[in-house]
C-alpha cells in the first residue's frame, strides 16, 4: 500500500512511522520542514521527525524514550565495519609506515656505499699524487746526481 503523507499528518505514530521506507520519512521531513542531510541514514533523519514531533507536541516525550533507546542491529553492525575499516587502515597505514622506513634504510645504505666509495677513490688518487710526487723526486735526484757527477769528472759524461 502506498504512504498517504496527509494521511500520517492527520493522525501520526512511531509504528508507523518506523515501517516507512527513507523516502517516505523524507517527504514526513520535508512537510514539516526538519534540515537533515540528504546522506543521513534512514533511523537518524527518523529521530529527527521523531524528535520534531515531541518538541510539537504532537506525539508525546515517552515515544522517544520507547522507540530509540536500544540500537537496531544496524548500529551494531556499523560499529563493527567501523571498527573492522579503522583496524584495516592502522595496517595499511602500519605496513606503509614500514615500507616507508625500509626506503630510508636502502637509501642510507646507499649513501654510505656512494661516500665509502668516494673516501676510496680520494685515497687512491692521494696515493697516486704521493706516488708520482715521490716519482719526480727520484727524478731529479737522478738528474742532480749526474749533473754532480759531470761536474766531477767530465770525461766519465761523454763531453
Amino acid at each position: 500500500m502506498p504512504f498517504n503523507l496527509d494521511k500520517f499528518v492527520a493522525s501520526p505514530s512511531v509504528k508507523e512511522l518506523d515501517s516507512l521506507k527513507k523516502s517516505d520519512i523524507v517527504k514526513v521531513a520535508k512537510h514539516y520542514g526538519i534540515e537533515f542531510q540528504p546522506l543521513m541514514r534512514k533511523d537518524e533523519i527518523e529521530r529527527y521527525v521523531l524528535e520534531y514531533l515531541v518538541d510539537e507536541s504532537i506525539l508525546p516525550s515517552t515515544v522517544l524514550e520507547t522507540a530509540i533507546t536500544v540500537p537496531t542491529d544496524n548500529t551494531f553492525e556499523l560499529k563493527r565495519l567501523e571498527m573492522e575499516m579503522n583496524k584495516e587502515i592502522g595496517l595499511k597505514e602500519m605496513e606503509r609506515e614500514r615500507e616507508r622506513e625500509e626506503r630510508e634504510r636502502k637509501e642510507r645504505e646507499m649513501q654510505m656505499q656512494k661516500e665509502k666509495e668516494e673516501r676510496e677513490m680520494q685515497m687512491q688518487m692521494q696515493n697516486e699524487k704521493e706516488e708520482r710526487e715521490m716519482q719526480m723526486q727520484r727524478e731529479k735526484e737522478a738528474r742532480e746526481h749526474e749533473f754532480r757527477a759531470r761536474k766531477i769528472c767530465p770525461q766519465i759524461s761523454g763531453g
